[in-house]
């Protein structure tokens, strides 16, 4: 059934653009409309100098503005050819994300975080055009760019025979859950103790230049000291990951990739009216909850004063960066 569906929605489809000048204007009605045939493309026209699609019901906006935090992210592997990259922002309500999109509309925005994975072009919109929003970087990134580092600098090796190299540099990316005016003290501390390692200065200069107070990303774009939402958008890329299942192969055609957001939209609405029916929210990953537990108790240690700089950076990195991401 699903199979011939699709071929009779082949047959009704114009002929594919091999560019956004070959794209119709304007769309064809059935690209224009959610799976409930309600409004979703909420605007076609120039961007940057280039023609945009941008996609979003009249309630996802409404819900997205009503939301106090977002996290962002591109994926290209089921971006149509003739765009450059499929841009989405989730709001995060109650312990579950849902998939909206951004639009300039007169709502009130209540909006007060938006989560990113450390893309310049993305802050400077956000702190010029929302002063009071905090833009925070992704904290998974962050630690992924560290560890990227450290194999640049020749450190792999080391970093896997080493066990107190290892602490060194877990903890050194626990600085971001620290108390943001504690982070400099942090920093000393683990100057002071760095391993006797070439590279490890690089590593440090490294840190100043891209993460430093006067760098492109200073501290309190990572700092996620008593942060209980989602620290990191790998919940965005997951879902990217699962809407690459639904295409045979990398940059699909224009409406393929519209069919592919229509029934993403139509997923995010089941699960907000699900979520509105006291339905409980998606089960966290029970390594998750131990380790935002733990977090919580070794913040609640050091406001407390039992434990030191130190022991909290070991302890945090320990728990929260086990596992360094491949290169």
């Amino acid at each position: 059934m699903k199979n011939t569906l699709q071929k009779q929605r082949r047959k009704t489809r114009p002929p594919i653009p091999q560019s956004i000048e070959q794209l119709p204007y304007p769309l064809p009605d059935v690209y224009c409309k959610t799976t409930k045939s309600e409004l979703f493309l909420l605007y076609d026209g120039s961007l940057g100098g280039t023609r945009s699609l941008v996609f979003a019901s009249y309630n996802d906006i409404v819900y997205l503005s009503q939301q106090e935090h977002w996290y962002s992210d591109g994926t290209f592997y089921t971006c149509p050819s003739i765009f450059y990259q499929i841009y989405s922002i989730h709001a995060y309500y109650d312990g579950m994300s849902t998939p909206c999109v951004f639009a300039l509309l007169e709502l009130v925005i209540k909006l007060r975080t938006i989560t990113i994975d450390f893309e310049l072009g993305v802050s400077n919109v956000f702190t010029k055009y929302y002063p009071s929003i905090i833009v925070r970087g992704c904290l998974f990134h962050f630690g992924q760019s560290l560890y990227h580092k450290f194999v640049d600098l020749g450190l792999k090796t080391q970093y896997k025979d080493d066990e107190n190299l290892r602490d060194w540099f877990r903890s050194f990316a626990a600085l971001s859950l620290l108390p943001l005016n504690h982070m400099l003290w942090g920093l000393q501390c683990l100057i002071r103790t760095q391993p006797d390692y070439p590279g490890i200065q690089g590593f440090i200069d490294y840190y100043h230049n891209t993460y430093g107070p006067f760098s492109r990303f200073p501290p309190h774009m990572y700092n996620h000291y008593r942060n209980i939402t989602p620290r990191t958008i790998n919940y965005l890329e997951g879902r990217h990951s699962r809407m690459k299942k639904h295409v045979s192969s990398p940059h699909p055609n224009i409406y393929i990739a519209i069919d592919l957001l229509q029934m993403e939209q139509s997923l995010a609405s089941i699960a907000r009216v699900r979520d509105g029916m006291g339905a409980p929210a998606p089960k966290r990953r029970k390594n998750k909850v131990i380790t935002d537990e733990c977090l919580m108790k070794l913040w609640q240690r050091y406001d407390d004063g039992r434990i030191d700089i130190p022991a909290f950076l070991k302890a945090a990195g320990m728990r929260y960066f086990q596992r360094p991401s491949k290169s």
